[in-house]
């Protein structure tokens, strides 16, 4: 009983922690349009929210009864780490996506050159702009 909670619980912790290291990173770089409306209104209770699960998990581990408890934790720590990478890199993606979507629709050369300039910057350099963002709050 225990074990098929967690699995549940720990499912909905990951696809929301994704969900939401997506729209703070995409946000960060600037595209704040392509996350929800209840995301941009409330963004700490997504976060309150994936805490529950996360915390729940934890304590659902403690009633194991086929498994030993630590398995429950060792899985959830894999799953936060692995949950915000994926977040990570969705949110380059929809962030060069959208990129080439604008050098399509560029009026001058010059616009077009600074959004294929900015569609090419590696991951590193965008994890940069988004620590910068959310260090000086942009």
């Amino acid at each position: 009983m225990y074990e098929f909670a967690f699995l549940v619980i720990t499912v909905g912790y990951g696809r929301i922690s994704v969900l939401v290291d997506t729209w703070l990173t995409i946000s960060a770089l600037g595209f704040k349009s392509e996350t929800p409306l209840m995301f941009l209104q409330n963004p700490r209770f997504f976060g309150f929210m994936r805490s529950v699960l996360f915390v729940g998990a934890i304590a659902l581990s403690f009633g194991f009864t086929k498994i030993p408890w630590y398995f429950g934790l060792i899985v959830l720590v894999v799953i936060w780490l692995i949950a915000g990478s994926i977040g990570r890199k969705e949110a380059y993606s929809s962030y060069r996506r959208i990129l080439k979507e604008m050098m399509e629709t560029a009026e001058t050369a010059e616009e077009r050159a600074e959004y294929e300039a900015a569609s090419v910057k590696t991951n590193e350099e965008l994890a940069d702009m988004v620590e910068t963002s959310m260090k000086y709050g942009g």
